[in-house]
């Protein structure tokens, strides 16, 4: 049985990782003889907490290394989705399960496509072919679009980043997976996060049933 790889993209306060939750009580139901493999990243691992380790320090970085260590950063990212590929993303899609994923390759082009603005020529890009080689495509991300103010109003006094709590950063990253979704439309679906969470789960449901059972 082929194995399938799902991914759940979208700025913080988009709801995907609420989403993701609901999602495995309705997929257990519906595909109750599928095994079904729910991951996140950062991941848990050693790689996932040593980037959390460097996100917690970012916004006292003096200025004149700041440049260096935002490349560090993108390339823990790296480093800790190829721990998640080879342990957890590729085993599991060769066992034949199907594989959720909270965040995955395309919230790295994303973040760091704004965090490398100013660093690297068109960010966005270059992190994408970095990371194509070794990547494991997956065969829907569904991307939950939401303006950026309502997501903050979500957050609330939820603790992220300091950097990703900015309204304006949040919009470039918005911006960022909307063009993904441009590059990729045959993989890539938008979805409106302003709904009821619920409305929205059954949205994403939907998408990934005709994903994996086209003829259902």
């Amino acid at each position: 049985m082929r194995g399938f790889l799902i991914t759940l993209e979208g700025i913080d306060g988009s709801g995907k990782s609420t989403v993701s939750r609901l999602l495995a009580h309705s997929l257990g139901q519906v595909l109750p003889s599928r095994r079904l493999v729910f991951t996140a990243e950062p991941t848990n691992g050693e790689m996932g907490k040593i980037l959390r380790s460097h996100l917690s320090s970012a916004s006292s970085w003096p200025e004149e290394i700041s440049k260096a260590k935002r490349m560090e950063e993108l390339f823990l990212f790296m480093a800790d989705h190829a721990d998640h590929l080879s342990k957890v993303i590729i085993p599991s899609l060769q066992e034949g399960a199907v594989v959720i994923s909270d965040r995955y390759a395309d919230s790295t082009a994303a973040y760091q496509g704004v965090t490398l603005s100013g660093i690297v020529p068109d960010p966005v890009e270059w992190i994408r072919s970095v990371s194509c080689p070794w990547n494991v495509t997956p065969d829907l991300t569904i991307v939950f679009t939401i303006d950026p103010a309502l997501a903050l109003k979500r957050i609330g006094s939820r603790t992220i980043a300091e950097k990703f709590e900015r309204a304006e950063f949040l919009k470039e990253v918005d911006e960022n997976f909307r063009r993904i979704a441009e590059i990729e439309p045959e993989r890539v679906a938008l979805v409106d996060a302003s709904q009821k969470v619920e409305d929205v789960a059954k949205v994403a449901l939907s998408l990934i049933l005709r994903k994996i059972e086209p003829s259902s």
